[in-house]
């Protein structure tokens, strides 16, 4: 599995850059037990896709914003659901050792849609239904207040996935919020791929699927649900990739790897009548 950590000091200012150290321990099915920690992990940092905010060219350091500017990135081996102790430590740049804690619930299974799982076939809104008065223009992407208002992401809003999968063609999809994101890397994240979308519109189809259909009822739109609704309600953002036999494989919780997904773009053929 892949675990991301956000770290910051209790100035709450953000720590960025270079390499930490990540050490799991299993505490059973109580968040109080005890146990000695695991090996050390290297984890890499991680930037968010689309900020303008370099991390430093050493690190990890302390960057004076409050804006979250990337994650601690460390492949690891969850091999027990229950409780599991996080131990980071990160030697900064200024010589300083900073550590902290916390503690992750793994449950025996994903309850969003996985590498491998077939794709949810919900039907999501298009830039369509919007002109036609089927849906608000704030369904189909929270920035948006009305319909004759200019789309920042219209490349993302033209495609219904299940239109995609029934003719075969990879479709890249991210849910997200851009302007209810709790962690801000939604606006950021869906600007990135409208790029990328330009550079891979040959290789695959990309579609963008606002969280909430009414926000201040906290209802997810239908097709996001489809996608992340689990038992406690649904994070943002996600993004996954769908291949042309309409199976998921590959997927990215919160912040993306942008060589990564560029790299899979790259290895898909071009698409019949590109």
């Amino acid at each position: 599995e892949q675990l991301l950590v956000a770290i910051f000091t209790d100035e709450r200012e953000r720590v960025a850059g270079g390499e930490v150290t990540f050490r799991l321990v299993h505490l059973g099915d109580q968040p109080s037990g005890q146990a000695d920690p695991g090996p050390a992990i290297a984890a890499t940092f991680l930037p968010i896709p689309g900020l303008d905010i370099p991390p430093p060219a050493e690190g990890p350091a302390v960057v004076g914003t409050d804006v979250l500017t990337g994650v601690y990135r460390a492949d690891v081996n969850f091999d027990a659901p229950g409780f599991w102790g996080l131990l980071v430590e990160a030697t900064m740049v200024d010589g300083r050792v900073l550590g902290g804690q916390t503690v992750l619930h793994v449950l025996p299974t994903t309850q969003v849609a996985d590498v491998g799982d077939l794709a949810p076939l919900a039907i999501n809104i298009v830039r369509e239904d919007v002109d036609a008065g089927r849906a608000p223009a704030s369904s189909l992407d929270s920035r948006l207040r009305g319909a004759d208002e200019r789309d920042p992401a219209a490349a993302l809003h033209a495609v219904r996935i299940p239109d995609a999968v029934a003719a075969g063609r990879p479709v890249v999809v991210a849910i997200a919020t851009p302007v209810y994101c709790v962690s801000l890397v939604c606006g950021p994240l869906t600007d990135f791929l409208v790029d990328v979308a330009a550079r891979f519109e040959d290789r695959a189809d990309f579609v963008h699927i606002e969280v909430w259909e009414d926000f201040e009822r906290q209802v997810l739109n239908p097709a996001a649900a489809a996608w992340i609704q689990t038992e406690t309600g649904g994070n943002e953002p996600w993004v996954f990739v769908v291949g042309a036999d309409g199976r998921i494989v590959a997927r990215w919780d919160n912040v993306i790897d942008a060589t990564e997904l560029t790299e899979l773009l790259s290895s898909l053929p071009v698409l019949a009548g590109a």
